[in-house]
């Protein structure tokens, strides 16, 4: 199976175009005049039933399973529930979706429900243009501010005039689904190496240390197509970094640098990981879902990607299990993650408040219910219990408890500005190939926030 948040990690290739439209202060296909995103006045409606026969048409990348399946079950159930609001569902490829969004969305029938990317790479440049709408008055009567933990709420908030993430008014809603980075491992290979699921910072990097001395690859990794190496950094950030610092530096809350977030240590420590040969071999040659499949194979102790996102076959996934990597500072620990999708309203809809109505539904405690019967991470609902007989499972199932009791998760760093995923593999790969520094590397990202933030000023 294949996690749609990890897909989302190619984003940059769809960046520059977005980057070009904010830095004028537009986005492709509109004006230069910024909409007035500010929430429409008057009382919303929030019970179906009374809504009259309703269509609503509703844009998503769920082509495959198990994603496409449980939407198909959310959506039946919704229909079962309110048998007045018909819901039509349009399923594109991700890559798609995204390059589509704007015409879609400024076209006379544009979709009710559509699955914008949180960041600027997507949501921002929407809200910007005008596109979709500010549930301010849907999350008011809906209570989300109360019912969503802070940390996933922010990550669908912008100012109304489109030059701040993270705060103001809510442009889109999570679902009932999380996506988020965790390290997975090889039950027999770490009983092999004589320790115990790693309960500390200094722990796993004593394992690691083990497994190289036993002949074991530490950690199965892939960045051929630059989609294998932010996982482990970021999953380094969250252990050595501020988690509020993180997240500040990610929304431009603030005049938060770089440093102060853990990157720079983060950095440091990956390379460590590679001189010592921590990495497995011809990392840098190998493409991330190769390494995935090799782990699953049992060729390695450790490997770090998104949940979902192992090819394994029925079965198989009892070997293994997963944690987030611990803190170093001993606190709880903390991870980068997110809603498998967020659900924005367009602006032009005509049926608003169904479709708001089928957002609550989607982020609701059936829908997570849902999501475990398709063995798919859930969210929102720490009350959600993991079936009995699948041991990793169950192991995600406690980390998505984890984000919704204790609201320790932090946004994926490479939302700051529309290029920082490439701005990082970049400097990642000249850092661990020797050809430049860390300090290199931090400067980098840097230079790339800074001219982002300075032309959202303007």
């Amino acid at each position: 199976m294949v996690s749609h948040r990890r897909t989302r990690r190619t984003a940059g290739v769809l960046a520059p175009l977005a980057a070009v439209g904010l830095l004028a202060g537009c986005m492709p296909g509109t004006s230069g005049n910024r909409a007035d995103n500010s929430a429409r006045p008057g009382a919303v409606a929030t019970d179906p039933a009374a809504m009259g026969k309703v269509t609503l048409h509703v844009l998503d990348y769920f082509t495959g399973d198990p994603d496409n399946a449980w939407m198909k079950d959310v959506v039946a159930a919704f229909e079962k529930k309110y048998p007045n609001i018909t819901v039509q569902r349009s399923s594109l490829p991700w890559g798609d979706v995204m390059a589509a969004l704007p015409l879609k969305l400024k076209s006379a029938n544009p979709p009710d429900i559509v699955p914008a990317n949180n960041g600027w790479q997507s949501l921002g440049t929407l809200v910007r243009g005008g596109l979709v709408l500010n549930l301010d008055n849907y999350a008011k009567a809906y209570g989300w501010q109360r019912s969503f933990p802070p940390s996933i709420l922010n990550e669908h908030e912008f100012t109304p005039d489109g030059k701040q993430m993270g705060t103001g008014s809510m442009f889109g809603a999570p679902v009932a689904r999380a996506s988020l980075i965790e390290v997975y491992y090889n039950r027999a290979l770490l009983k092999k190496t004589g320790v115990g699921v790693p309960r500390t910072f200094a722990q796993f990097q004593a394992a690691l240390a083990k497994a190289k001395a036993a002949g074991i690859a530490p950690i199965t990794l892939g960045n051929a197509d630059r989609n294998g190496i932010t996982q482990p950094l970021f999953s380094l950030m969250n252990a050595l970094g501020a988690r509020s610092e993180i997240s500040d530096f990610t929304y431009s809350h603030g005049e938060v640098d770089i440093t102060r977030t853990g990157f720079p240590q983060a950095v440091s420590a990956l390379k460590r990981w590679s001189d010592k040969g921590y990495l497995a071999k011809d990392y840098a040659g190998t493409a991330s879902d190769e390494a995935a499949q090799s782990f699953v194979n049992g060729k390695g102790l450790f490997h770090f990607n998104y949940s979902g996102s192992l090819p394994f076959k029925p079965g198989q996934s009892k070997g293994f299990g997963s944690f987030v990597l611990p803190r170093a500072d001993g606190g709880k620990p903390v991870v980068t993650a997110s809603s498998a999708t967020n659900f924005s309203i367009a602006s032009k809809s005509k049926h608003a408040d169904a479709a708001a109505a089928f957002l609550q539904f989607a982020a609701g405690e059936q829908a997570a219910e849902l999501a475990v019967r398709h063995r798919t991470m859930p969210l929102l609902h720490p009350r959600v219990k993991a079936p009995a007989g699948d041991p990793l499972f169950a192991d995600d199932v406690a980390i998505a408890r984890q984000i919704s009791t204790d609201d320790t998760s932090v946004p994926y760093l490479d939302w700051t500005t529309p290029t920082l995923f490439d701005t990082i593999n970049t400097a990642l790969q000249n850092t661990l190939a020797g050809k430049s520094t860390p300090k290199a590397a931090v400067t980098a990202v840097r230079d790339d926030a800074t001219a982002f933030v300075k032309g959202l000023a303007r």
